[in-house]
């Protein structure tokens, strides 16, 4: 089985926060997606709420069994919170930003453990979350995917810990740095994620992660574009090809050589077995001779 959620928010009401190629990107990775053999689901602007976006991963995640493949495809603003339980250096979280407010870590971790072994999960984020570095990019009509917030309530966990390497996530692919910010951008005559325009160009059936992203890496960052994308997981992750399952199988034993049979001793002939009646025969028949003559 090979499955996706596919996330895009342009809208956010109520704010000046408004981007305008996130659901070109959501419906660009649903058709890469689908071309790869995948079945995809897509949660677009209002539809992609909290109580969806988690209830929808968690259909995806606890129907998946070993073998299978599970892509998480997001595009929209991310944020940056104030720590309020002293787990960062900077005093600041991570967050996904969607239609109706933050999407904290509790849940999705949560989900995450209900993933049965051997499922290979990948997480795409188009997004940014850190508000220690504003930069300008050289298009005018570009965007940084980012909001400032207000701090969570105490204990909350957020985002951040939920694309760790340490968890389940096998694969994460996301458009910039924890220091920069990743564009909503206006290419070739569309609106796009900087990073997904790049990212679909140079992506190809039968590359390993780590091909993707060094073609990728010759395009971003770029001077209308400072974005500098990642690709996190563990090695034996990123070698294995793009949004395709294990095929590998163990080694099989070797199995034991068999113990020689022994080799029976050959029957003995007629002679070896009656030598002496024949030699008794000729014995005798000289004997008659002798007394005869």
């Amino acid at each position: 089985m090979k499955k996706a959620l596919c996330i895009g928010i342009n809208n956010y009401p109520g704010t000046a926060n408004d981007l305008n190629g996130c659901l070109n990107d959501a419906n660009d990775w649903q058709k890469k997606l689908q071309s790869f053999g995948f079945e995809t689901q897509m949660l677009l602007d209002s539809q992609a709420t909290r109580s969806a976006i988690t209830g929808a991963f968690d259909q995806l995640l606890t129907s998946a069994q070993a073998g299978d493949v599970v892509v998480f495809s997001y595009s929209g603003h991310g944020t940056s919170v104030k720590d309020t339980n002293n787990d960062e250096v900077d005093g600041y979280d991570e967050a996904l930003y969607v239609y109706d407010g933050i999407l904290l870590d509790d849940q999705l971790r949560q989900i995450l453990k209900k993933t049965a072994a051997g499922v290979h999960v990948v997480v795409i984020a188009d997004s940014c979350f850190s508000g220690t570095v504003t930069r300008i990019a050289a298009d005018s009509k570009a965007k940084a995917k980012y909001v400032q917030t207000e701090a969570v309530p105490p204990g909350a966990r957020v985002i951040k810990s939920f694309l760790s390497e340490e968890d389940m996530v096998e694969i994460l692919l996301s458009g910039c740095s924890n220091t920069e910010y990743s564009y909503d951008a206006y290419i070739n005559g569309r609106y796009n994620g900087a990073f997904t325009a790049n990212a679909l160009s140079v992506l190809l059936q039968g590359q390993t992660y780590s091909q993707f992203f060094t073609e990728l890496r010759k395009l971003l960052p770029s001077s209308s574009y400072p974005q500098t994308p990642q690709l996190e997981g563990k090695s034996t992750s990123k070698a294995r090809k793009i949004f395709e399952a294990d095929t590998s199988t163990p080694e099989p034993e070797p199995e034991p050589e068999p113990e020689p049979n022994p080799q029976p001793n050959p029957e003995p002939s007629w002679w070896s077995k009656y030598w002496w009646v024949a030699a008794l025969v000729a014995l005798a028949a000289a004997i008659i001779y002798l007394l005869v003559k």
